[in-house]
């Protein structure tokens, strides 16, 4: 019986955590589309992690094409998240069906998380259709 009361304890404070890793994901990633929408990719990347930074990706070159290429967003849909903690490090993967004025595409932001706030260290997106994704970040933490 004990068991199961700090067990039912512990799911429920996990609950509550999660809750708010979400709501603190989604919230970075509303600004992340209205930055986009402005074109201030340069504030975008000044408040990515390092992992965004340099490592031979272009990442304002890849906000560029976004923006150009799929104009500004529409409606954006979570469609999955995954909670992680590794050697002390909590990461939120988060997926996303969103609508461009150009079309749709799948976003998967993976964000570093600490004491409520997010840092982006991962993004890739992939327009419906496409082969292959265009990843930015390392997806490795």
């Amino acid at each position: 019986m004990r068991y199961l009361i700090t067990m039912a304890a512990a799911l429920a404070l996990a609950g509550c955590s999660l809750g708010n890793d979400l709501g603190a994901t989604d919230k970075a990633v509303a600004d992340f589309h209205s930055q986009l929408d402005a074109g201030n990719f340069s504030a975008i990347e000044s408040q990515a992690g390092p992992e965004m930074k340099g490592g031979g990706q272009d990442f304002l070159g890849l906000l560029g094409r976004v923006h150009g290429q799929m104009g500004k967003v529409k409606s954006t849909n979570r469609t999955g998240f995954n909670d992680n903690v590794n050697n002390g490090v909590h990461t939120v993967e988060v997926t996303y069906t969103t609508v461009f004025e150009q079309g749709s595409s799948e976003e998967k932001f993976i964000f570093r998380m600490n004491n409520g706030t997010t840092q982006m260290i991962y993004y890739e997106i992939k327009p419906s259709g496409s082969p292959s994704p265009e990843p930015s970040g390392s997806p490795s933490v």
